[in-house]
């Protein structure tokens, strides 16, 4: 009991942020430890996460320099931002920033990784008035980069691991591009080259977590390093162990799932050696304590939530869900532990971002076997494909090809299911259930038949989205005509963004495709429409950079299966009228 009201204290204390005097904070921990009561210590792990919290927030001074000149760390890896940009986030002088550069000099920073320094010219912008997202990562300001002056290696363990990552990416070579970006994401985090039509098919899915790192990807590294010590003294075994959970961590670039996990495999490792084993439930709710004292913000991160909310279902609800089940254990123990976890993140999600897709329980449970493979195979046999390389190393990644065959599948067709969502009162009905199939062992076919009525219904009363008239979503403008939709881009944003609302509207395949300015972001929206949908005609302005799109003109009329198009420039650029909906047949301009 006193793990758990530790970590509630700690949750409560970095929400609150409650002002409170060091000495007060000081007192209470000596209470604390001279009477280790569960009440007393819940009281002090608030009190102690509050003052740690509103002391970081003091120290988050904005940079005062309206210039910048001088050194910079990368704490992330540069990904993508906009058409011809990147974005990072690095550390000044002991300070979070979050930096940005963008044309040629975009190139110099694009091909950088995490702990490397970078000696820049740029310009400084304080943080938006409100801007909490930038705040809980301790973000001081933003530096936009003119100039890339020098670069230089980072500390020894940034090295090692870059050279791990790179040496990974290399034996991933043989592998397609869509294969490669998932299984780097899946390996060792890195979701950059992951394209927007496969991130929507595994986020429609409710496999958005196998994306990137997460816990278990620790459990599997554990799993491998373990049998090695079998014959070490404790000592010795504690002491690998703990270097390579902070290793693995360096590797993923400490995201928040795997802080979780790296925590909690450190507390139960630290636990057992000193002789006192520790069960699930208590190292997690120390180890979510402990890093909120680290960092309280952590609380307010998304990931972090979820990861936690996840692990808390499974070690509270998979093994006694398991019991009630029955059958094999080959099929009830995947089944409990990802039911388990699906309902300990089902509120969150639902607070988050909106009711969750039916399709989550079967994705996961379909996808979980081979997402355990891949993560194994390539954090061993992936480092040999990355050392021998050539025709060696795509026979080495033959299997998986296969794995990550199949959980491209799942996600695919689990996104294409019907657009079943679970609200509130769905998972008000899920939890029941579940409380019911454990404190009722004999209910279990109740259970099941309920269950199985309600994905009926839910699927039967899914809402049918309709298309507003001259829809505007994210830049990316919906027009309905007699014999087909029309798309119209002006200024579009993030691809997969803009698919995943596209989806959700059900849109279906358009007609037409008009890119009003023709310039890059235009073009990166209209391959990623055409990766989803397939081919689709697509008008552009004179000198744009949409690849196949046909160069269309004022005045100009075109044929678009029933439908006669003209063109016309607009206060946004090209744009188009519907003439008629006269039967004519072909593509390209009237004869």
């Amino acid at each position: 009991m006193r793990a758990h009201l530790f970590a509630v204290g700690a949750l409560v204390g970095a929400w609150l942020l409650l002002p409170v005097p060091w000495m007060v904070v000081l007192a209470m921990l000596g209470c604390a430890l001279r009477w280790p009561r569960p009440t007393v210590v819940m009281v002090a792990a608030c009190l102690a996460t509050s003052w740690l919290g509103t002391r970081a927030l003091d120290g988050l001074e904005p940079l005062n320099s309206e210039s910048f000149e001088g050194w910079v760390t990368l704490v992330e890896d540069p990904r993508s931002s906009g058409p011809l940009g990147v974005r990072a986030a690095a550390r000044v002088d002991g300070r979070r920033v979050s930096i940005s550069a963008h044309g040629p000099v975009a190139g110099r920073v694009a091909n950088r990784l995490a702990g490397e320094h970078l000696l820049v010219m740029g310009t400084v912008q304080p943080l938006r008035s409100g801007d909490d997202w930038a705040r809980w990562r301790h973000e001081v300001g933003r530096i936009t980069i003119t100039t890339v002056v020098d670069t230089a290696p980072g500390s020894p363990i940034a090295r090692l691991a870059n050279e791990v990552r790179r040496t990974l990416s290399g034996g991933a070579a043989p592998l397609s591009r869509t294969n490669q970006a998932l299984y780097l994401g899946m390996v060792i985090g890195d979701d950059r080259g992951q394209s927007p039509v496969v991130a929507d098919d595994f986020r429609a899915a409710g496999l958005g977590h196998l994306l990137v790192v997460s816990g278990q990807n620790v459990a599997f590294v554990l799993a491998i390093v373990a049998p090695l010590l079998v014959a070490a003294r404790p000592a010795v075994r504690i002491v690998v162990l703990s270097a390579v959970l902070v290793f693995f961590a360096v590797l993923t670039r400490f995201e928040p799932s795997v802080l979780r996990a790296v925590m909690m495999a450190g507390v139960s490792i630290g636990v057992v050696g000193a002789g006192s084993p520790i069960d699930g439930r208590k190292a997690l709710s120390v180890a979510v304590g402990m890093l909120l004292l680290i960092d309280p913000f952590l609380v307010h991160v998304v990931a972090f939530q979820l990861s936690a909310a996840a692990t808390g279902g499974i070690v509270w609800m998979a093994g006694p869900l398991g019991e009630r089940i029955g059958g094999p254990g080959l099929i009830r123990i995947p089944f409990a532990t990802t039911a388990a976890a699906q309902i300990g993140v089902g509120p969150l999600l639902l607070l988050t971002f909106g009711p969750v897709p039916l399709a989550s329980l079967p994705a996961n449970l379909l996808a979980g076997p081979a997402s355990g493979p891949v993560m194994i195979w390539g954090c061993t046999a992936g480092m040999l494909a990355g050392i021998v390389g050539g025709p060696i190393a795509s026979i080495i990644h033959f299997p998986t090809r296969m794995f990550l065959w199949w959980i491209r599948e799942v996600a695919r067709l689990c996104a294409a299911a019907p657009p079943a969502m679970i609200g509130g009162v769905g998972w008000a009905i899920i939890v029941g259930l579940t409380i019911l199939m454990l404190t009722r062992p004999r209910a279990r076919l109740v259970v099941g038949a309920v269950g199985i009525v309600l994905a009926m219904v839910t699927i039967a009363r899914a809402p049918a989205v309709e298309i507003g008239d001259d829809q505007i979503v994210d830049g990316v403008e919906l027009r309905l005509s007699e014999r087909g939709l029309i798309i119209v881009l002006d200024n579009p944003g993030e691809p997969r963004t803009v698919l995943g609302k596209l989806r959700r509207l059900g849109t279906g395949k358009p007609a037409l495709i008009v890119a009003s300015d023709g310039d890059l972001a235009d073009s990166l929206m209209v391959l990623a429409l055409r990766d989803r949908y397939g081919p689709v005609p697509v008008l552009a302005p004179e000198l744009h950079r949409v690849p196949t799109a046909k160069t269309a003109r004022a005045g100009e009329r075109y044929r678009l299966g029933d439908l006669l198009i003209e063109v016309v420039v607009g206060e946004r650029g090209l744009d188009v009228i519907n003439l008629s909906a006269a039967v004519v047949s072909g593509w390209g301009p009237p004869g």
